[in-house]
Formats: C-alpha cells, sequence, structure tokens
C-alpha cells in the first residue's frame, strides 16, 4: 500500500502522526492472516487497492478500519458489498454488537459511506488527533443493524478485476 489515497493519509498522521508504510502493510498482512482484515487486489496487476478489517477493543466491541489507494473509488461497491456480506456477519457470529471507527471530522467522503452501511455518528472528539485534529467516533450496533437490512440489496459490480484475500 505505497500509494495511499490523500486522505487516508492525511488521516493516519492525524492519529499516528508520521506514517511508518512499513509498519503499516506489515500490521494489514497480519490482521487478515488471522481473518480479521481483507486486502482487495487487482487481478489485472497484483497491485492492492484496498484494505479493511477490525479487532477485538473489549469481547463485544471491534475497532474497525479501512484505507485505499487511488483506485479506492472503482472498488467501494465490492468493499462495500464484502463488509455487508461477509465481515459483518463474521462480526456477529464471533460476538460482537457494537464496531465503532474513528475519522477526521471534515471527511464527508467517510461520513456517507459509513452512513450508507448503518453506522451513525455517536461524537465529536475535540482535539482527538497528534496536531489537536477533531475525528467523529461512528459507532454501529447490532440492534440498529436490522434496520438498514433492506438498503443492503446492490448488485452492482465492481469497476476492476478484484480478488480479495484473508
Amino acid at each position: 500500500m505505497d500509494r495511499l489515497r490523500f486522505e487516508d493519509l492525511e488521516e493516519f498522521e492525524a492519529a499516528r502522526g508520521p506514517l511508518n508504510r512499513r509498519r503499516l502493510t506489515e500490521e494489514t498482512v497480519v490482521m487478515a492472516r488471522h481473518g480479521l482484515g481483507w486486502i482487495a487486489w487487482r487481478d489485472d496487476t497484483g497491485e492492492p487497492v484496498a484494505a479493511w478489517g477490525a479487532y477485538r477493543m473489549t469481547p463485544v466491541t471491534a475497532a474497525c478500519w479501512a484505507f485505499g489507494t487511488p483506485g479506492w473509488g472503482r472498488v467501494v461497491t465490492s468493499v462495500t458489498r464484502h463488509i455487508r456480506k461477509v465481515m459483518i456477519p463474521g462480526l456477529l457470529k464471533a460476538g460482537f454488537h457494537r464496531a465503532e471507527c474513528r475519522a477526521l471530522e471534515k471527511r464527508e467522503d467517510t461520513r456517507l459511506w459509513l452512513t450508507s452501511l448503518g453506522w451513525f455518528a455517536e461524537a465529536v472528539l475535540v482535539e482527538f488527533g497528534v496536531h489537536r485534529e477533531n475525528f467523529v467516533l461512528y459507532a454501529w450496533t447490532a440492534s440498529r443493524a436490522a434496520q438498514y437490512a433492506h438498503h443492503f440489496q446492490d448488485d452492482r459490480q465492481s469497476e476492476l478485476p478484484l480478488r480479495f484475500a484473508s
């Protein structure tokens, strides 16, 4: 994931300080190997395009994350479908009834995407970032998920030939 989208790079650095790309790659691969993360690869070039997943915060709460390369817009439909059909049911099966993620407050794209997945903004985390950037805490709960089940009917296809690795 050498070529992150500018928005994702900015968010990483606001949350963690200067990005260590090697460490990020290693962490992502470890999570994917343990079934907690996924990586979408372009079939035609073998290049990673997006990564997403979750890790356990508490016995019943997962922390979720996602990031991508400039090709994200061409794969977001497939990633969204995978989250709805594989990741969320996997979280429920593992005993999670809540998931959280944090995003830079100015990330309108993130807000739109997460709310389409049934997430909601729960709080503004004032001065959460290393340079005092505000973040938004988004949450997903199993009890609210049923309200969004009718939104999960989406048969659009990704613009890129992809394979998912977990």
